[in-house]
């Protein structure tokens, strides 16, 4: 059943993206594209890079013990990558970023639990940002007359998905079943109280959750700043809290569409929908989307195949 439902999610977005794909004079995407050429692709990978550093440090308050950063990183690009790349939803990528803290030598109860609490601040710190990226848009919306009409139900839509990320998290420090329902997929039965229990020991240490949180909205604030660079190298300046407010705005809808995997089609109906509310075409946020597409796969199939080859190599040895 499960794959069924993996199937029909993907089908999904198949289906979004072919719609979106049909309802936009390609030529400008391809114009776009080339505007960026493979300098400009170069320097949106870096960039990237750089982003996502800065979200992967997120976790290390809330790491048992002191882990090197480049394994965190690791750790953090292999969720990232599985999710962007693999038919897998962007849930599925957290077990591969503890699984790469296991190998760096963390137990499985530590990682795991501090995997998932780093996925709660993480929540909670991207409602905030899609709260401040509706603040930043707000007025923008207003003054467009074609977008004026609908400007109550797109904020609406963005308040809803950033209290719904927020009281998840709040949730989860609070009790919520949700980690030990996680606990019985991760472990076997004698295992699970001892998983749920080293998480809740990390929600109650409050000064290391709000070291956290800032940390982790630092992180998108920084892929705001990463968009800002993808547009400047289609030479496209719509301002820098423009960039961020774009960002925030699609990330909250890539996060309402977590079942979907690699939000296939919800990424390119996002850019394209969100890009002529800061004055673009939507063909510029379609070219945004692809060349995000195309940064994650030259990132995520290199990452992906190492990791296998150390998977590889500690079975052999085994």
């Amino acid at each position: 059943m499960s794959r069924l439902k993996l199937f029909l999610a993907l089908a999904l977005g198949i289906g979004v993206l072919a719609l979106v794909l049909s309802h936009f004079d390609l030529a400008l995407v391809r114009q776009a594209l080339a505007r960026a050429g493979f300098g400009g692709l170069a320097l949106v990978i870096v960039a990237g890079l750089v982003a996502e550093v800065v979200l992967a440090v997120g976790i290390i308050p809330l790491l048992p013990r002191p882990v090197p950063l480049p394994i965190v990183f690791a750790s953090r690009q292999l969720r990232d990558s599985s999710s962007d790349v693999l038919p897998i939803t962007q849930l599925g990528g957290v077990a591969f970023a503890a699984r790469a803290l296991v190998l760096a030598g963390l137990g499985a109860l530590e990682a795991s639990a501090s995997v998932i609490a780093d996925l709660t601040t993480e929540t909670f710190a991207q409602g905030l940002y899609v709260l401040a990226g509706v603040g930043a848009s707000l007025s923008l919306l207003h003054r467009n007359a074609l977008l004026s009409p609908w400007t109550g139900a797109m904020l609406a839509g963005a308040l809803f998905l950033s209290i719904g990320s927020l009281l998840f998290a709040v949730l989860q420090w609070n009790g919520s079943r949700w980690a030990e329902k996680l606990g019985n997929r991760l472990f076997k039965s004698d295992a699970t109280h001892n998983f749920s229990a080293a998480v809740h020991a990390i929600y109650r240490a409050r000064a290391r959750i709000a070291l956290s949180i800032l940390l982790q909205f630092a992180g998108w604030i920084a892929s705001g700043l990463w968009l800002w660079v993808v547009l400047a190298v289609m030479d496209l300046h719509p301002g820098l809290w423009s960039a961020i407010a774009i960002q925030a705005l699609v990330e909250g809808l890539r996060s309402a569409t977590v079942f979907i995997p690699a939000a296939i089609g919800i990424q390119e109906a996002g850019y394209a929908a969100v890009a002529p509310v800061f004055g673009l075409p939507p063909e510029m946020g379609l070219a945004v989307s692809l060349l995000r597409r195309a940064r994650d796969i030259l990132v995520a199939v290199p990452v992906l195949l190492i990791w296998q080859l150390i998977e590889t190599r500690r079975a052999v040895r085994g």
